[in-house]
C-alpha cells in the first residue's frame, strides 16, 4: 500500500492485535488535527516493521527446515549465556 493509500481504518485493520488497535484508535481520537499525519506515519511504520519481522521469521524457519534445525551462521546461540545468568 502506498503512503497516500493508508486510512485510519486500513491502519487499524492492519494491526495484528486488539490492544494495538485500541491504542492506535485512542491516539487517533486524542491527537490534534495538526498531528494526524505524523501519527499515521508512525503507525504505518509499526505495521511495516511488523511485516518485515514476519518475513524474516518465515525465511529463518525455511532455513532451519532445510538445515536440520540449525540457525544460519550469522546467528549466535545464546543458550549458554542465558543458563549462566539464571545460575548466578
Amino acid at each position: 500500500m502506498g503512503s497516500d493509500d493508508w486510512t485510519p481504518d486500513s491502519i487499524a485493520h492492519a494491526l495484528p492485535d486488539a490492544g494495538m488497535r485500541m491504542e492506535f484508535l485512542r491516539q487517533l481520537n486524542t491527537t490534534p488535527l495538526s498531528g494526524l499525519a505524523v501519527l499515521g506515519e508512525k503507525w504505518v511504520k509499526v505495521i511495516k516493521d511488523l511485516e518485515g519481522a514476519v518475513e524474516r521469521g518465515h525465511a529463518l524457519h525455511a532455513y532451519q527446515q532445510e538445515h536440520s534445525g540449525q540457525l544460519p551462521e550469522e546467528y549466535s546461540d545464546v543458550t549458554d549465556l542465558i543458563m549462566e545468568s539464571r545460575a548466578a
